[in-house]
């Protein structure tokens, strides 16, 4: 089945830019225009493609939540050489080409699905955007290709986010940084941290500060008292806020330094251990 579990279409789904980039591909093609119409395929277009949909039926006395998954039959189409692939429209006006004014069922997929349907049937040689218009045909080859390529960047995406994001700070003894009240508050990302705090014997207390170095470049500070691995401690700390980092970095010191007791005089913790 396809990561992205398929339901029948309710609204009117178009993809014009998509559309727009594949008209200036069938007009030119050039590398800078395969690029683009590859990308929108990827990462954003939505397609409609016919298949029909037989809701599971449902047992006497068994709940709604119970039910089976309703049985999705795709439909492939054969090229003039004879190959099948799977029909991608972008949307109701490109069905129709296909379709006529006869009612089809139609679900909504995204690249990803398709990957999952090719994956799972070895007769597919790939889909076809748009097989009656202005068309755009990728092979088995090509769907694999995309997919790695896809699955790479994200990975590399994930782990710069995550570099940029937080970082163990050292900061040298005569370093001319200001730390004060931060301008905003992530509360969302210091309930998370809170919530996983609670769960750990290890964390004593957490403080939150705003630093601007020298450039004038601003982070975000969370200083942790702990009793256990700092190592450890701090990828706790991190995974938890991880999903709710803000427009500013966040880096983490343990408390024990001068510069640490110093940047936490007087400033309430957002976490104390009771007891």
């Amino acid at each position: 089945m396809p990561n992205q579990k398929p339901t029948p279409n309710q609204k009117p789904i178009t993809n014009p830019e998509l559309v727009e980039a594949l008209k200036a591909l069938h007009q030119e093609n050039t590398p800078q225009n395969q690029g683009k119409v590859l990308g929108l395929v990827v990462e954003r277009a939505v397609f409609l493609t016919p298949a029909v949909v037989t809701p599971a039926p449902q047992q006497p006395g068994q709940a709604d939540s119970a039910r089976k998954q309703a049985t999705i039959q795709f439909q492939l189409i054969t090229t003039k050489d004879g190959r099948p692939f799977f029909p991608a429209f972008t949307d109701a006006e490109e069905l129709r080409k296909f379709a006529g004014q006869k009612p089809v069922q139609s679900v909504v997929l995204r690249f990803d699905d398709y990957v999952s349907l090719i994956q799972r049937n070895e007769k597919a040689c790939g889909f076809v955007v748009n097989p009656l218009g202005l068309s755009l045909t990728l092979d088995r080859k090509t769907v694999e290709s995309l997919a790695a390529k896809k699955k790479e960047v994200a990975q590399l995406r994930q782990q710069r986010q995550q570099q940029a994001a937080y970082s163990q700070e050292t900061i040298e003894k005569d370093a001319q940084v200001m730390v004060g009240d931060p301008d905003e508050v992530p509360q969302a990302m210091l309930d998370a941290v809170v919530q996983m705090a609670q769960g750990r014997e290890d964390i004593r207390t957490l403080w939150l500060r705003q630093m601007i170095r020298p450039d004038g470049t601003p982070s975000l500070i969370i200083v942790v008292d702990h009793t256990g691995a700092q190592a450890e401690v701090f990828e706790a700390v991190a995974e938890a806020a991880r999903p709710h980092f803000g427009r500013l970095p966040v880096d983490m010191i343990p408390y024990g330094t001068s510069f640490a007791e110093a940047a936490t005089e007087g400033v309430e913790p957002f976490f104390r251990r009771e007891g």
